[in-house]
C-alpha cells in the first residue's frame, strides 16, 4: 500500500512493516503523512487481530527519520489552531492503534527523530537507533508544546530531571547517549543498523507469539496493579500458556534440546 506518497505499508511473512517515504522534505508530519499512518495503523490493528501479523516495524527512509511537525504547513493554514489540531488528531489516532497491539513493535532510527516523530519512535516495544542518530523535542524552540505522548513517555522512561532537560531545554541526544540514559533499546552503528533490525525482527517472528503477545500484555498491565495483583495475573497466565500449542512444543524441544517450531 502505498499513501499520498508519504509511507507505504506491507505484510510479508507475518511481518507489517509502516515505512515513512517522503524523504524530500524530511519525513515530516504534515496532515496527508499523519492521515496515512492513522489509516495504516488501523490496518496493521485488524491484520494482528486476524493473525496475518507477528510483529510489525516502523521505519523510515531518507537521512532522517523525521523531522517532526510541518511548521510551512502550520503557518500557511487559513486557522493555525484548527489545522495544527487536525493533523495531531490523526497522529493520536494512530498512536492509540498502534498501543492496542499486542504483538510486538519495532521502531528503527536512522537519523534525526525530531518531535511528533520522537513520541512515535519511543512508543514502541523495541526501539532501534544508529549511534549517529539525533533525538531531540524541539516543541519549545518553536513556541509550541509536546504532542504524540512525549510528555507521557518521557517521565516514565527517564528521571524527572532528565525528561525535563529534554522537554524544556530541547537538549539533543545521540543514540549512543539516548541507549545510555535507557530511553532506546540499543544503538549500533548506521551501517549495522538494518542488519540489527532485521535479527530483532526475525527472532520475533520464530518466536512464540502467545507468549509474546501474553507477555506484552502483562508488562503492559503491571503498571496499573500493585505487586499482589501481578503475582496473581502471571500466575494465572503462566497456567494457561503452559498448555496451549505454544507452551507444549516449546518444553517439548527444550527437554528434547532442539529447535522449537511454534505455530
Amino acid at each position: 500500500m502505498e499513501a499520498s506518497g508519504r509511507l507505504s505499508y506491507e505484510v510479508a511473512d507475518g511481518v507489517a512493516r509502516i515505512v515513512l517515504t517522503h524523504a524530500e522534505a524530511g519525513n515530516a508530519l504534515d496532515l496527508l503523512m499523519a492521515t496515512a499512518l492513522r489509516e495504516a495503523a488501523d490496518q496493521l490493528v485488524a491484520e494482528a487481530r486476524s493473525g496475518e501479523v507477528r510483529v510489525a516495524v516502523l521505519a523510515a527512509q531518507g537521512r532522517a527519520f523525521s523531522v517532526g511537525g510541518d511548521l510551512r504547513e502550520f503557518a500557511d493554514a487559513a486557522d493555525r489552531s484548527a489545522g495544527v489540531a487536525a493533523t495531531v488528531r490523526e497522529l493520536h489516532a494512530a498512536l492509540e492503534s498502534l498501543d492496542s497491539l499486542d504483538i510486538p513493535t519495532v521502531s528503527v532510527v536512522q537519523g534525526t527523530a525530531a518531535g511528533g516523530a520522537l513520541g512515535l519512535a519511543l512508543g514502541c516495544d523495541i526501539v532501534l537507533v544508529a549511534r549517529s542518530a539525533k533525538l531531540v523535542t524541539a516543541y519549545t524552540a518553536a513556541g509550541l508544546t509536546p504532542d504524540c505522548g512525549v510528555t507521557w513517555l518521557l517521565p516514565r522512561r527517564l528521571s524527572w530531571v532528565q525528561a525535563m532537560d529534554l522537554v524544556l531545554t530541547n537538549r539533543v541526544l545521540t543514540g549512543d547517549q539516548a541507549a545510555a540514559w535507557g530511553l532506546v533499546s540499543r544503538a549500533v552503528e548506521l551501517g549495522d543498523l538494518e542488519a540489527e533490525a532485521e535479527r530483532v525482527v526475525s527472532g520475533l517472528r520464530a518466536g512464540s507469539s502467545t507468549a509474546l503477545t501474553a507477555t506484552k500484555r502483562l508488562v503492559r498491565e503491571s503498571v496499573h496493579n500493585d505487586r499482589a495483583k501481578q503475582l496473581r495475573a502471571e500466575e494465572a497466565t503462566i497456567a494457561r500458556v503452559i498448555v496451549e500449542a505454544d507452551g507444549v512444543e516449546g518444553i517439548d524441544a527444550f527437554l528434547q534440546k532442539r529447535p522449537p517450531i511454534f505455530s
